[in-house]
């Protein structure tokens, strides 16, 4: 396929008119910095109550990651965009399973399988176009099995109510989120390419918040004792 063709298909599914611009869909590109700002609101969050360690700092920025990818995906669309787009949600989910797996397995370093993971998921998102995709479906199923047995094992920081609360407040907004993305397909019967009101740039927003959740409920200690423990007891070691 000629490659400016290819480039020009980016981002056609998701109802907003692609222009010529330097931002070919502005509304879904700027949207995508909802990414940003939630990983930007999770450090500053974690620095106040004095626990920006390495787990939060990673989550933080591939979210950050997250966000810049859907820029450019949206936005100037360089060659590389598709994977730009796709490679960093693989790896935040991949990160959110390894944390639940660390709960789960006492004394798991959570580290060396995230570094190996990230390469290994960005070799075979480099080798086929749609394995990001496929690998991002794969690790949602497994998120919601880990998240399962770690809310059984009882080893999380927190209580179980407040890891009930978490639960539904994160089910109740990606229900908004995927009603937003479905309406926001180019085959939607509400699609309006020309709106400044994108549904698509909107379960950006939701999507992000869904994130922000997860490290609030998962990764935030209840107990203010618990907040000043080690890293190691964070972790669930």
């Amino acid at each position: 396929m000629n490659p400016l063709v290819w480039l020009a298909e980016l981002g056609a599914s998701d109802c907003e008119r692609l222009g010529d611009d330097f931002l070919v869909q502005p509304v879904n590109a700027l949207s995508s910095f909802s990414y940003v700002v939630v990983g930007v609101a999770i450090a500053v969050v974690a620095r106040r109550r004095r626990m920006l360690d390495a787990r939060t700092t990673v989550f933080a920025v591939t979210l950050a990651g997250v966000g810049l990818g859907s820029v450019a995906f949206h936005g100037p669309q360089p060659p590389e965009s598709r994977l730009m787009h796709d490679l960093p949600i693989v790896v935040a989910l991949l990160f959110m399973v390894l944390q639940g797996l660390c709960l789960l397995r006492p004394g798991m370093r959570w580290a060396p399988p995230f570094v190996v993971g990230t390469l290994l998921a960005t070799a075979i998102s480099w080798a086929a176009d749609d394995a990001a995709s496929v690998m991002s479906g794969v690790l949602v199923a497994v998120l919601v099995v880990v998240e399962a047995l770690v809310f059984r094992s009882g080893r999380r920081p927190s209580s179980r109510r407040r890891q009930l609360r978490g639960y539904v407040a994160m089910a109740a907004v990606l229900v908004v989120a995927g009603a937003l993305y479905l309406l926001g397909r180019t085959d939607s019967p509400v699609c309006e390419p020309d709106s400044y009101l994108q549904p698509h740039g909107l379960w950006h927003a939701t999507s992000a918040i869904v994130f922000g959740l997860w490290w609030w409920f998962a990764m935030v200690p209840e107990d203010p004792v618990i907040e000043q423990a080690p890293d190691a007891v964070m972790a669930g070691r």
